[in-house]
């Protein structure tokens, strides 16, 4: 009847808003489960150091993510070499800062202003992109002005160029005027990389004027020079708030330091040799070694060329110095051969563990 087929309907559709409001229920807590998943894997965050890291990158060996206060910011293509690792082909080396650093380029020490500015003049036009100063050289005004030359004539432009230079003791009140001086004798707004020259009285102030620096410009990455044990580089770690990008040692056949440089792969820092050949009144011994005139007469190559090659396949920026233009081309004339593993291992096993300087 009337009455009976009210109550069945009734109840039909008591029935199909249960059944509604239940699939409107577990709806929403599957979204609401899909979205916190989806939030832990975008912003996952490593807090080491301050950088940041998505979940999706945290995981990859050899890589490290950049500091955001030390990024390119004119750097948006995709990197596929990883931190530390030396690029052959464009010949250069990614920091841990984020920019790319050259692998091998020009020393100056003990060279006057105007043998700096020659020497760096023909670098550039060899084709190096590397150049490394100090204030202690008292040769940053010849640098500036090789530099301006080669800008001058069109070789290069002041961003294809690398300039390295270094600070010599001091505390944290006189760093930023001589970084400042730095600047101002290179003829330049930035310093590519900027280095402690040696451990000194207040490393902690100096290097704290460093990373206010990178942070207002007029540094794009700061390192360390001279620290050749893991509690020296320990200590830097213990108070820097921006991870050293390079550290600049002797490096030679007869002192490869191979234990810290594989001590400092975990943190991206990358180590240069100053003394890729012995340095000055050593460069003899090293020219001559057996092996290495073996070497050099196997690759039809100079003592000079196989030490350097050895010196970037071992993964060290080398900067050989010299005032002659022939010896600059020769040394940068490197790219066209490869030492084979067993020549690696030849010149590994002249290692002596002595160093020539005591300093």
């Amino acid at each position: 009847d009337e009455g009976g087929w009210c109550q069945k309907q009734k109840g039909v559709e008591t029935v199909m808003k249960r059944i509604l409001a239940g699939t409107l229920c577990l709806c929403m807590v599957l979204a609401v489960a899909a979205c916190g998943n989806a939030g832990q894997t975008e912003n996952a965050v490593n807090t080491s150091n301050g950088i940041e890291v998505s979940s999706a990158e945290e995981n990859k060996p050899g890589e490290m993510a950049v500091p955001e206060t030390t990024k390119p910011e004119n750097n948006t293509e995709q990197r596929n070499t990883a931190v530390g690792e030396f690029d052959f082909e464009k010949r250069i080396v990614l920091l841990n800062s984020g920019y790319e650093m050259p692998i091998i380029g020009l020393g100056t020490w003990t060279l006057s202003n105007d043998e700096a500015e020659n020497s760096v003049y023909h670098a550039l036009k060899s084709g190096m992109r590397l150049i490394d100063t100090a204030r202690y050289y008292g040769n940053e005004v010849g640098v500036g002005r090789g530099l301006q030359r080669a800008i001058d004539e069109g070789i290069v432009t002041r961003e294809d160029v690398f300039i390295t230079s270094k600070i010599y003791g001091g505390n944290y009140e006189q760093a930023g005027g001589i970084i400042d001086e730095a600047l101002s004798d290179l003829g330049v707004e930035y310093i590519d990389l900027l280095l402690i020259h040696q451990p000194g009285a207040d490393d902690e102030g100096v290097y704290k004027a460093m990373e206010e620096a990178v942070k207002d410009g007029r540094l794009h990455s700061i390192g360390i020079s001279n620290y050749y044990t893991k509690a020296a580089v320990d200590e830097v770690l213990s108070f820097a708030t921006i991870t050293p990008a390079v550290i600049q040692n002797e490096n030679h056949i007869y002192y490869q330091n191979v234990e810290l440089q594989e001590y400092v792969k975990q943190y991206g820092i990358v180590v240069e040799s100053w003394y890729p050949f012995g340095g000055r009144g050593h460069t003899g011994e090293n020219f001559n070694n057996d092996v290495i005139v073996e070497l050099a007469e196997k690759h039809d190559k100079t003592s000079a060329q196989i030490i350097l090659r050895w010196q970037l396949q071992a993964g060290f920026i080398a900067i050989p110095g010299s005032s002659n233009p022939d010896h600059i081309a020769e040394n940068y004339d490197i790219f066209d051969f490869e030492l084979s593993d067993e020549d690696m291992q030849r010149i590994r096993d002249l290692d002596k563990h002595e160093r020539y300087e005591n300093w």
